[in-house]
């Protein structure tokens, strides 16, 4: 059984990994930090956890195994980068970091320590990514053209997700790592990398702040451009009252448009050559039964993700998701801001994950 210790006990620290791993089989939540010692005291009477107060404490604990930083970004890169040093494994929320800098101190210490460091992209097992990536594996598409991902919402969830704890608004404060991009940019970002395998040449970005806070971004539009020629719009806002697509692909031989909403992203619609050729596509043509299902809410997400990491632990192989994939979200994500800042388009720093897997080609 792999050992958990958990640092942050927010929404996500509590929803997406502490009752999801209490429930899986393998893994058992040992120890928990917060802030909190409310929370801390649920932790203990519902996790039966240790709890901790101090950071280093829940690190130093001999029994635990494998740390989750589950805290605002802003504190990503010098928890887990203690973790390692500490000798644990560590699952860091997304994003991994909040700089290039950052990133490569904090996988430059998950080797020093031969220890195996990943990011919480949970995402990349949404069930409609995994419907369009198949159908582009498959070809339904022919070679890729452009193609747009857009996440947009509206409502004063996302602006005070936060527990009443700690502070429920911290994701539209910038000390803390806000922002719309930070917050949905890398599951966008990293989805966008694993299907396309492919690293941008550019990078252009508009960020806004337009009802939410003046502090951070609650509207951002990138456009990656590839050297194959191909466009992608990445698009995010939590000002529209009413959603876009979640995914329009533009192919040589077909065209996808999929659904709107939360629960209407695997509702897709593929043409190819006229009219009478359209389908409509369900999650039960496209993916394997064992892995169709419902994965829209996060506990399955969560589930997705931990056992994909307990196969990663158990044969020494990088998870799906590996770390040096997750350090490239971040360096788009810093090329977004640079963009922005300046004006134009930019070019974005080498990656690792695609150069490394282009050579093994």
């Amino acid at each position: 059984m792999t050992s958990v210790g958990i640092i942050g006990l927010g929404r996500s620290g509590w929803e997406l990994h502490a009752e999801p791993l209490h429930r899986m089989s393998g893994y058992g939540v040992t120890a928990v930090c917060d802030q909190s010692g409310k929370r801390l005291a649920r932790a203990a009477d519902e996790l039966s956890a240790r709890a901790y107060d101090d950071a280093q404490d829940l690190i130093e604990d001999p029994d635990v195994d494998l740390v989750v930083v589950a805290v605002p970004g802003n504190l990503h890169a010098s928890l887990t980068i203690a973790a390692l040093n500490g000798g644990k494994h560590v699952v860091v929320e997304k994003p991994m970091a909040g700089t290039i800098e950052e990133a490569d101190a904090m996988l430059a210490a998950a080797e020093r320590n031969k220890r195996l460091l990943v990011a919480f992209h949970n995402r990349h097992w949404d069930e409609d990514y995994r419907m369009l990536k198949a159908l582009v594996r498959r070809g339904e598409l022919g070679e890729l053209l452009n193609m747009d991902s857009r996440i947009m919402s509206f409502g004063a969830e996302w602006a005070s997700y936060g527990v009443p704890e700690f502070n429920p608004t911290w994701r539209v404060q910038a000390a803390y790592g806000g922002g719309f991009l930070a917050d949905w940019g890398p599951h966008m970002v990293e989805q966008c990398l694993d299907l396309i395998g492919e690293w941008p040449t550019t990078v252009t970005c508009q960020l806004r702040s337009h009802m939410w806070s003046t502090e951070v971004d609650d509207y951002f539009n990138v456009r990656l451009s590839f050297g194959s020629g191909l466009l992608v719009t990445l698009e995010g806002s939590n000002n529209a009252r009413i959603p876009p697509p979640r995914w329009f692909a533009v192919g040589r031989e077909g065209t996808l448009i999929s659904g709107s909403g939360w629960s209407g992203w695997t509702d897709m619609r593929l043409m190819r050559g006229t009219e009478e050729n359209e389908a409509q596509i369900r999650p039960d043509e496209i993916l394997p039964r064992e892995v169709s299902a419902e994965a829209n809410i996060g506990d399955d997400l969560s589930a997705f993700f931990y056992a994909d990491l307990a196969h990663a632990l158990q044969e020494g192989r990088p998870p799906t998701v590996a770390a040096e994939r997750a350090r490239d979200v971040v360096a788009i994500l810093e090329a977004a801001r640079r963009s922005n800042d300046a004006g134009h388009s930019v070019e974005p720093d080498g990656p690792k994950s695609i150069r490394a897997r282009a050579g093994s080609e």
